[in-house]
């Protein structure tokens, strides 16, 4: 029977003296439920690298990964401030920008075209101008906060 999530914490001790120490067992790497765990208490609440700043040193450069099990693109704004996003349209949630890394003017979903500004912004609707009640302004891409330490661009 597979060990539950408290039995796989509970096996490491450590503060085990070092004649006695082993090292961290192995279902700690392996295990599903161990790593949603360290995906919510961990991953999510803390900073996580995104790039490298000079992959988006121009206007429209962008960089693209999963980090903490998310979508995100960071990119280089025209006002030169790097933004990070979730890289997820509004639409139907298909990632907008498809490439590790790039350069673009806009950030345009493969699906549908809907196109965003590199602020973010929801410019460009393809199809859907007809529709009732549709606030343009409250469907830009979602952002999540970015900080840079030297060469590094973090989300």
């Amino acid at each position: 029977m597979k060990p539950s999530l408290l039995e796989i914490i509970a096996s490491y001790n450590p503060n085990a003296p070092l004649e006695e120490a082993l090292t961290i067992p192995a279902p700690w790497y392996t295990d599903q439920t161990l790593y949603n765990l360290e995906l919510q208490t961990v991953f999510a609440n803390s900073w996580q690298l995104a790039g490298r700043v000079d992959q988006v040193r121009e206007p429209g450069q962008y960089v693209s990964s999963d980090i903490a099990g998310e979508p995100i693109v960071i990119v280089r704004g025209t006002d030169g401030v790097l933004r990070g996003f979730f890289n997820a349209c509004r639409h139907h949630a298909a990632a907008v920008m498809t490439e590790p890394e790039g350069k673009a003017n806009q950030l345009r979903c493969p699906y549908h075209g809907w196109t965003y500004s590199l602020a973010g912004e929801l410019k460009g609707t393809p199809d859907f101008s007809e529709v009732c009640n549709f606030d343009r302004a409250a469907n830009g891409l979602l952002p999540v906060q970015t900080g840079v330490w030297e060469n590094w661009a973090f989300v």
